[in-house]
């Protein structure tokens, strides 16, 4: 029996003396062990201690199979749960994931307000809100389109607070506008002609949202909105 476990142990001896080392000075670094590895480093040292056995006094073989079976148990166990603990995880993240996706669908067909200068013309209409921080002695209201052309101005609405301004499509030439994206710029001044604060909000008709990045987008018309950015919803007439 001593010749047999020799044989089996001869490459373990040397491995179990550089394991223990190695292994003494990783936990200085690293304050915790595996269960895989101390599952390894268990057997190294039971087959080193079946080496050095007192050959008339053999280890009850059935006293080793116990210790190495609760041992791969324990090994098991944690693997076990380690596995349980990533499909939970998984399970929570994908739990969260289709409430945010069912909280964002509640906006499809609805009319947001949202912060930002740009708004679809939708159905010959884009509409806005702007806000004063103070009264302005003049209000001046100007509409570009996506590349910047102006293609109608007006004036608004002087008084401090929040004011509504719908754009029917229509130019100041009379040209008519098709459906599209389209920017309101606010220029308020007081009577010396300092510039009044002012913050812009568009609204439109949320008609498709997008997934497919890192976070869902709203869609009305071509305008992209960021679920974050919107104020609220328009109730319907």
């Amino acid at each position: 029996m001593s010749s047999f476990l020799s044989a089996l142990t001869a490459g373990s001896t040397a491995a179990t003396s550089s394991t223990s080392s190695s292994s003494s000075t990783s936990s200085s670094s690293d304050d915790t062990t595996s269960t895989s590895d101390a599952f390894d480093n268990y057997i190294s040292v039971l087959l080193a201690q079946l080496q050095s056995q007192d050959p008339t006094d053999p280890t009850d073989t059935g006293e080793l199979t116990q210790a190495v079976a609760a041992a791969e148990q324990v090994q098991l166990q944690s693997e076990a749960n380690s596995l349980l603990t990533s499909l939970v995880d998984g399970v929570t993240s994908l739990q969260d994931s289709l409430t945010a996706s069912a909280d964002k669908s509640s906006y499809l067909g609805s009319e947001v307000v949202a912060e930002g200068s740009t708004a679809p013309l939708q159905d010959g209409q884009a509409e806005w809100y702007y806000t004063l921080g103070d009264d302005a002695s003049s209000v001046a209201l100007t509409v570009t389109d996506s590349d910047g052309n102006v293609v109608y101005e007006t004036t608004g609405d002087t008084a401090a607070g929040s004011h509504s301004f719908v754009w029917n499509g229509s130019g100041s030439d009379g040209e008519s506008y098709d459906n599209g994206e389209y920017d309101l710029t606010v220029t308020a001044l007081d009577a010396s002609g300092s510039a009044v604060d002012s913050n812009v909000l568009m609204t439109g008709r949320v008609n498709a949202i997008d997934y497919s990045g890192d976070g869902a987008t709203l869609y009305a018309g071509n305008v992209a909105i960021d679920p974050d950015s919107v104020q609220g919803l328009l109730e319907a007439a």
